[in-house]
Parts: structure tokens; sequence; C-alpha cells
């Protein structure tokens, strides 16, 4: 009876260090400071017709010796962030793309269609539940990911350039 309580108490204590360890914690605090975070739709009306989506994060304060920022996970889709020196500061930009978008779209229509469990478990599911106001910022610090959650992101209204070179 004792030998068999004790093989429950350590199947049960097994599957809690496994479940917890796969999900992400979100810290509340951060050793750099950022601005308001605001999204852009942008629209390139030549021949090519190419669109995106960007996400700015503007940052205040951050030593690079002590924290690297990675990547943002928002909309269902975890894309690496770009660093830019601009005349009113320095940012981090996650940039996605039409392709991005239109593979998201892609993939929810699959999985709302087709609820058998064929081949989706090779795609491993996005890591957080997120409202579209809301993303994941990802960073490095002391050699360990860290995750801090963004809220209240604003949506600017639609940029629309004539090419893609005044994009750039």
């Amino acid at each position: 009876m004792i030998m068999k309580n004790a093989s429950y108490l350590a199947l049960i204590c097994l599957i809690l260090v496994v479940s917890c360890s796969s999900q992400k914690k979100l810290e509340t605090a951060a050793p750099f400071t950022l601005g308001e975070v605001y999204a852009q739709k942008w629209i390139v009306e030549d021949t090519s017709k190419d669109s995106g989506y960007d996400v700015i994060i503007p940052i205040m304060s951050l030593d690079e010796n002590i924290a690297v920022l990675q990547n943002l996970y928002h909309k269902d889709k975890m894309v690496h962030l770009a660093m830019e020196l601009r005349e009113d500061g320095m940012i981090a930009i996650a940039a996605y793309s039409k392709e991005d978008m239109l593979q998201k779209d892609l993939l929810v229509t699959e999985s709302s269609q087709n609820n058998d469990a064929k081949d989706n478990s090779k795609m491993e599911p996005f890591p957080f539940e997120l409202k579209d106001t809301e993303a994941v910022l990802s960073y490095l610090q002391k050699d360990k990911i860290k995750y801090l959650k963004l809220s209240g992101i604003r949506q600017n209204p639609v940029v629309v350039y004539s090419s893609k070179k005044a994009r750039k």
C-alpha cells in the first residue's frame, strides 16, 4: 500500500514538473524602460502591392550588458526584433510581413477545418494567450530568456507609401 501511494505521488510530481516547465513565466518588472508601444499597418501602392504590420517599441533606457531584447510574440506569431536608432531615440521593431499574416490566417483556417490529429503535432503551439492589444517581449538576461507582457498596444492609422523605396 505504501509503495502504491509512493508511486502515485511520484507520478503526480513528475506531471507537475513537466507541465510547469513548458509554460513560459512572465516577469512583472524588467531591467529596462520602454515607452508607449504602438502598431502600424502599412501599404505600398506601386506595382508590388506590398503590405505589412509593424509593432514599434520605444526604448527609454536599456543597458545591453544587463539585458538584450530578442523577440516579440504578438497575434499568434513570434518575430525577431530589429533595433534602430531614429532621431527621437532607440526603438525595437517587430516587422510582420504580408506572408506572416497570411500564414497565420491559413493556420487558423486549417486548424478550424481539420479537427483530427493529422500532423498538427509537429507544429509547436503559440506559447501565450494574448488579446490584439497585447504582446510578450522576450529578452536575454544573465544567459536566461525572460518574458515581459506588454499591454495597451495602440493601433495607429495605416500608412500608405508610393513605392518600396519611399518605405525605406
